[in-house]
């Protein structure tokens, strides 16, 4: 989730700049196949196809999230979401062209076209549009109300070298009378300046300093709320107004668990997208589920014979009670990677980097997550989704729950094979990464969305392509 102004703008020029690749490449195509002077003959005489293309290549490359700023960082993703933008809109071409009994754009037109486009955009995305995100023109200038610990802490958040465009904080700005524990001759902090300001003289000063973003992080000593008419004025004249929890979902995609109560979960119930979009989300998961086995084929039957190789005796396959939705409690399949009874002894644990129960071939799958193939079955079963928080035994849910506050919460939507803290939290176990993890599942099932599915789904293929945790 991007905020709402500061980022937006920039989304919004790399959607226009992707669109005008798309018509310099469909010029460049046309040229290419029928020569200069068919190039406006055939540009008009085609439209309906050109709306098509560059309507399924628009709309894919947002849904996949390749409009946000920040995904430029990752190579990787920005290739895999350029794929897929290219798929999408063939299909929708494809599919159009079989009911119409005619090609809306000539083979040869459309392969010239998405050539150029493909060089164009890829050339500006990872060579052009990180500098021209961290230029001055492009800068987020922001201040901070507040300049505690909790402020300094935001601070260091979103002037992160991997949020773009980049944000620079030009002050720290007190209220007179709060956060007396700095000393009233504190300055500078950290080369940026603190600034005392009053309920009267807020707005004037914030306007001074020409910014766009303004951060609310005054302490507990502090009524916020006194400023929040100013505030709303500073809104409405075009700066936006963020409160620490906002920082959090907006730069870090987590819910801080000490920053919300039931009240905010009561909200986020209420603004989750899963309850309407659950029968959607079924139908994909199954259609989903059926094509990858059939494509995985192969590569489960090989995965078959390595681990039956390994350990002749043991079973290939391992079944594992989880928790699902609601509370209900489900056998998960896996291809075994650990060697048979690896818990006879101590009972459910948590496995380690380098657990020493864990086969050679069972490092291999874990490494590429091959191990959790068979949970397709599971999806197809209704047990899981493909992109969830992922299931956790019983017995240590029960134990997490009285040490991690709503941590049941995660109860209330469909366990999934993938999911949000999977990919923006490394390999945990111990009860504070399980908290870390919780504060990605509460996010994601706030802003749940295909959208946000397929991104996660994208950044998975990473993971299974050249391993990790």
């Amino acid at each position: 989730m991007a905020p709402r102004t500061q980022i937006r703008t920039p989304m919004m020029w790399i959607a226009v700049l992707d669109l005008l690749c798309l018509v310099l490449g469909s010029i460049i195509g046309v040229f290419m196949c029928l020569g200069h002077e068919e190039v406006s003959q055939y540009v008009f005489d085609h439209v309906d196809g050109w709306l098509l293309l560059f309507g399924g290549v628009i709309l894919a490359n947002y849904l996949s999230g390749s409009y946000r700023v920040q995904h430029t960082y990752s190579r990787f993703n920005l290739l895999v979401t350029w794929l897929f933008s290219l798929l999408f809109a063939s299909l929708i071409l494809s599919i159009t062209s079989f009911a119409w009994f005619s090609f809306i754009v000539g083979r040869g037109v459309l392969f010239f076209t998405l050539v150029s486009y493909s060089l164009m955009t890829l050339t500006l995305k990872m060579l052009v549009y990180k500098s021209m995100f961290r230029s001055e023109a492009l800068l987020c200038r922001t201040v901070i109300l507040g300049s505690g610990e909790n402020a300094q802490a935001i601070r260091k958040e979103i002037e992160s070298e991997f949020i773009l465009p980049a944000h620079k904080v030009v002050a720290y700005i007190r209220e007179k009378d709060c956060e007396k524990d700095l000393g009233d001759n504190v300055s500078l902090i950290d080369g940026v300046a603190v600034i005392e300001a009053t309920r009267d003289t807020l707005e004037d000063v914030i306007r001074s300093l020409s910014v766009g973003l303004i951060v609310i992080a005054l302490g507990e000593e502090c009524d916020a709320s006194v400023l929040y008419p100013s505030l709303r004025r500073l809104r409405f004249e075009g700066a936006e107004v963020l409160t620490p929890l906002n920082v959090s979902e907006i730069y870090s995609g987590r819910t801080p668990l000490g920053l919300i109560d039931e009240e905010y979960l009561m909200q986020l119930s209420m603004d989750s997208g899963f309850p309407a979009m659950r029968r959607l989300k079924r139908v994909v998961d199954i259609l989903t589920s059926v094509l990858a086995c059939i494509i995985l084929l192969p590569l489960i039957v090989l995965t078959i014979l390595a681990v039956k190789l390994t350990a002749p005796r043991s079973p290939v396959f391992y079944s594992q009670y989880r928790l699902g939705i609601a509370g209900d409690i489900f056998p998960i399949l896996k291809f075994r990677t650990m060697c048979e009874d690896a818990e006879a002894a101590t009972g459910p644990v948590w496995s380690g980097d380098y657990d020493s129960r864990v086969t050679l071939v069972g490092r291999v799958l874990r490494r590429f997550r091959l191990d959790e193939i068979p949970q397709f079955i599971n999806v197809i079963r209704g047990e899981m989704s493909i992109v969830g928080p992922r299931p956790e035994r019983p017995q240590l849910v029960e134990k997490l729950e009285k040490e991690i506050p709503f941590y049941a919460e995660r109860e209330n939507t469909t366990p999934g094979l993938t999911g949000w803290a999977q990919i923006r939290y490394p390999y945990g176990n111990s009860v504070e990464d399980s908290a870390r993890k919780l504060e990605y599942d509460l996010y994601y099932m706030k802003h749940m969305s295909f959208s946000l599915d397929l991104q996660i789904v994208l950044s998975t293929l990473r993971i299974v392509i050249f391993g990790g945790k």
